[in-house]
């Protein structure tokens, strides 16, 4: 089908754009961009040099993509970039910065819905299915893993890694990292259970549940979890989670 780039748009001639494209009033695209099939660009938006977009995106209005870190030490001349892949939602007002190394972007990966006013700093890595709740910020350098959900208001330090299928309370403060299948939250942000209803959406049996809950009661307890018989493969995720080197460490437990 037809792209439709409003007359209002600005758009450099090297933009590589692919089919049924619909590019919204005032939005602007700098040099070198690429925007897949069936992305909806809607208007006052701001696509910065060297942006990537997949296919089948919905970007609202006064999103900002590819703007340079908020890194003194940066050179604003190096060529990095944001990758974005395919079926994201992205909510007005966000924005999304680029990364400081040239061969690694800053990343968002497939199906995520990323809420209005939330904030992605550079060289941060998303996954698949992940919920940003409004007004969640990511400082740079984290990771946030498959199915997690931010809480509203969710401030999150540099370095930090957001485990798979956990789940933050709204306004949390997090400084450390977020184990994953964990509810975090309270003041000070503690662990404090199993994130029971993402785990059964995500359809994890009953079974491999109870075997989570026991690892569960081992972390509190500061025991080794690897020693849990039978290993499921949730509880082998988590075992092989651990063993990656943490910059920040892990929040502790209630």
């Amino acid at each position: 089908m037809k792209n439709n780039i409003h007359k209002t748009a600005i758009v450099d001639e090297s933009l590589v754009i692919g089919n049924n494209v619909v590019i919204g009033p005032y939005t602007v695209i700098h040099p070198n961009v690429k925007i897949g099939n069936n992305t909806i660009i809607e208007s006052h938006c701001v696509l910065n040099s060297n942006t990537e977009i997949g296919n089948n995106n919905r970007i609202y209005d006064h999103v900002i993509i590819g703007s340079d870190p908020q890194d003194l030490s940066f050179d604003t001349s190096r060529k990095t970039f944001v990758q974005i892949l395919d079926n994201n939602i992205i909510r007005e007002y966000t924005s999304i910065h680029r990364s400081t190394k040239e061969e690694k972007p800053t990343k968002i990966f497939n199906k995520n819905m990323i809420m209005a006013n939330s904030h992605i700093a550079h060289d941060c890595i998303l996954g698949n299915n992940i919920i940003m709740t409004n007004l969640s910020v990511l400082g740079g350098h984290c990771i946030v893993e498959d199915d997690a959900v931010l809480g509203g208001n969710t401030m999150v330090h540099q370095h930090v890694r957001i485990g798979k299928l956990s789940m933050t309370a709204g306004g949390s403060r997090v400084t450390r990292d977020v184990i994953p299948y964990m509810l975090l939250g309270r003041n000070p942000v503690k662990h404090y259970c199993l994130n029971k209803v993402g785990i059964k959406r995500y359809g994890i049996s009953s079974e491999n549940y109870k075997i989570l809950e026991k690892a569960l009661k081992n972390l509190r307890k500061g025991e080794e979890i690897n020693n849990i018989k039978p290993i499921s493969e949730d509880l082998q995720y988590l075992i092989s989670w651990f063993s990656v080197k943490s910059e920040r460490g892990h929040h502790s437990f209630i």
